[in-house]
């Protein structure tokens, strides 16, 4: 009797021990879950739903399906934004991966001290707040007491107007939102770089590879998956960039630099425009959910 009790009573504690395993995933899992849901699907569920009404200043009065949806992209101010955000995001992209990747190789071939100190430098405009940085780029770049035109009028030459001139403004932005990320691409290709083995470079100069070739046909192949992932990671900051744009430019002179971040934001603090601003915030999503999605991708390929 008390045998087949304790048998039982064994049971039962394998039983529980095997159901607090199979818990367990799910309890260490629970934080990040309720962080997704409260923070990424409840407000995102709720933005959808605004995106269905006319929510002038948050008054739900009238149910128009996709008509808000139809009202931005037929916005032909919105499509403007909407491709000069594109614009600005790929040429700032392209400048960043090039100049990234060049760093990357030049600190790989300095010595270990040195490539830590200049390693610091590059990636303090990644880790420095996004407004301060466009603060004081704004305070560099003004027309009067700007220092970059103190400078320029000192050896004689006309004051350029950075921040007011519709043809300069523009490029003033894609300067600053490049000079944020290239740091971040290089560390991420100079770990790529570090993870080459060097039996590969050794074999290629055996065969009589000069550098360029080196790179090309060794380097490059075995850096696509860091490049790539930089690429996206890069693009997503660009196109969902806020602090940036509207701290420098706020979207001037006129609507040269105005940016789709910029439109959601005027949208919803200054028209209160919750419904139109909620349906151009759900374009935005879907952009950023094809972005992820090769980013996923990417990730896997390389695993």
């Amino acid at each position: 009797m008390v045998k087949a009790m304790k048998n039982k009573g064994s049971s039962v504690n394998c039983l529980l021990e095997r159901k607090g395993k199979r818990l367990l995933p799910y309890l260490l899992m629970s934080p990040t879950l309720i962080f997704v849901v409260f923070f990424l699907i409840v407000p995102l569920g709720f933005a959808f739903y605004c995106s269905l009404y006319r929510a002038d200043y948050m008054q739900f009065s009238k149910f128009l399906g996709l008509g808000n949806y139809i009202d931005v992209l037929a916005d032909t101010e919105i499509l403007k934004s909407i491709g000069r955000t594109f614009y600005v995001s790929g040429i700032s992209l392209v400048v960043s991966l090039i100049a990234g990747v060049a760093l990357a190789l030049c600190i790989n071939a300095l010595s270990k001290k040195l490539a830590y100190v200049v390693q610091i430098i590059v990636l303090i405009p990644w880790v420095t707040s996004m407004i301060v940085a466009a603060m004081l780029w704004k305070w560099i770049f003004q027309d009067e007491t700007g220092l970059l035109n103190y400078a320029i009028s000192k050896i004689g030459l006309s004051k350029i107007g950075f921040l007011t001139d519709k043809d300069i403004a523009i490029y003033t932005l894609i300067f600053v939102l490049t000079w944020r990320v290239i740091g971040y691409v290089m560390v991420q290709v100079l770990a790529g770089l570090k993870s080459i083995p060097q039996e590969y470079e050794e074999a290629s100069k055996i065969d009589g590879a000069n550098k360029w070739k080196t790179f090309w046909f060794v380097r490059f192949p075995l850096l696509k998956t860091p490049i790539t992932i930089s690429a996206i990671i890069v693009g997503l900051s660009n196109i969902n960039n806020l602090n940036v744009p509207l701290t420098l430019l706020a979207g001037g002179p006129g609507t040269s630099t105005m940016m789709v971040a910029i439109d959601i934001y005027r949208m919803s603090f200054t028209s209160y425009h919750f419904g139109e601003s909620s349906a151009l915030s759900i374009v935005l999503c879907l952009i950023n959910f094809l972005l992820a999605v090769i980013y996923i991708k990417a990730v896997k390929y390389e695993i």
